[in-house]
């Protein structure tokens, strides 16, 4: 009980002031629960991967699709993330990943850094609250 308590009592605290966050994937599922960049509480089931015909691929180009995707998080001017992915036989995710690390080192860029999957996620959607 004593922990119950503590715990509500941190979070008003973080929502009074303005710094509670959660995230949630493309179902609505809680992801997680916390401060920005310190989550409190991660659920334990990762978000279902995207399919090729959730992002707009026919079944026809879907079945064309196999192998590592190239997942490109978002920079300063942009706010989507971006999924190439690629047709069996013909998968360069690594070498294009290795590329665009490069760019990203020659340019001194910040944020996240692009990597290859096999089961890209559907980015979160992120919530804030703020209760005066």
């Amino acid at each position: 009980m004593r922990r119950v308590v503590l715990a509500l009592v941190a979070i008003c605290c973080c929502a009074l002031a303005g710094c509670f966050q959660w995230t949630e994937d493309q179902q609505g599922n809680l992801q997680s629960v916390g401060v920005p960049g310190l989550p409190i509480w991660k659920s334990k089931t990762p978000p279902a991967p995207l399919t090729p015909s959730e992002v707009g691929f026919s079944p026809e180009e879907a079945s064309k699709i196999s192998g590592p995707v190239l997942v490109e998080p978002p920079d300063q001017s942009s706010k989507t993330y971006r999924y190439r992915y690629y047709q069996t036989g013909h998968n360069q995710c690594q070498e294009d990943l290795n590329k665009l690390l490069a760019q990203k080192e020659a340019t001194n860029a910040t944020g996240q850094a692009p990597y290859c999957t096999e089961a890209p996620t559907a980015p979160p959607s992120k919530g804030e609250a703020l209760i005066f």
